[in-house]
C-alpha cells in the first residue's frame, strides 16, 4: 500500500447552496477550497476523488459536484497526517475554517475543509510543512478541472 496525505484544491466559481447530510451550513461562497485527507491506499483514494461522483456519499462528493478539483498536493509517508495539514492550511493568511463537521467522521477536527477567497499557493503551505515534516516531499499535481 502507498500511504500518504493529500489536499484537494477546488475552485467554486459561483456561490452554491448545498444540502449535505449532517451539516448545518448549506451556503458555500465562491472561491477556493482546500480539503485535507489521508489514506493507506493513496492512489486509489485520489482516483475516487477525481472521478465524478454518481451518488455522493461523502461530504467532499457534494462539493465536487459543483466545484472542480484544480490541483492535488500530496506526499507519501508512513502515517497520514491530515489533521496537521488542516492546521497548516489555517496558518496561511486569508484561510477560514468553513462548514463545521465537513469530512471529520472519526476524528475531533472542526473541519477538514478550508476556504480561501483567493487561490492559496503551495509555497505558503510548504513553509510550515517543511518545519514539521522535513523528510517529506510535497508533490503538486494539476488536473483538468
Amino acid at each position: 500500500m502507498q500511504t500518504g496525505t493529500y489536499i484537494l484544491l477546488l475552485h467554486l466559481p459561483v456561490d452554491a447552496e448545498l444540502n449535505i447530510p449532517e451539516l448545518d451550513s448549506p451556503l458555500f461562497p465562491a472561491g477556493f477550497y482546500a480539503y485535507a485527507g489521508g489514506a493507506e491506499n493513496l492512489p486509489e483514494r485520489l482516483k475516487a476523488h477525481l472521478t465524478p461522483p454518481e451518488h455522493p456519499a461523502e461530504h467532499i462528493d457534494f462539493l465536487r459536484q459543483v466545484a472542480a478539483v484544480s490541483e492535488v498536493w500530496l506526499t507519501m509517508s508512513a502515517t497520514p497526517h491530515p489533521h496537521t495539514w488542516v492546521d497548516l492550511l489555517l496558518a496561511i493568511p486569508g484561510a477560514i475554517s468553513i462548514a463545521d463537521g465537513f469530512g471529520v467522521s472519526g476524528c475531533d477536527c472542526d473541519s477538514h475543509l478550508v476556504y480561501f477567497d483567493v487561490r492559496p499557493q503551495l509555497d505558503d503551505f510548504q513553509i510550515g510543512a517543511r518545519r514539521l515534516f522535513p523528510d517529506e516531499v510535497i508533490i503538486i499535481a494539476k488536473t483538468d478541472g
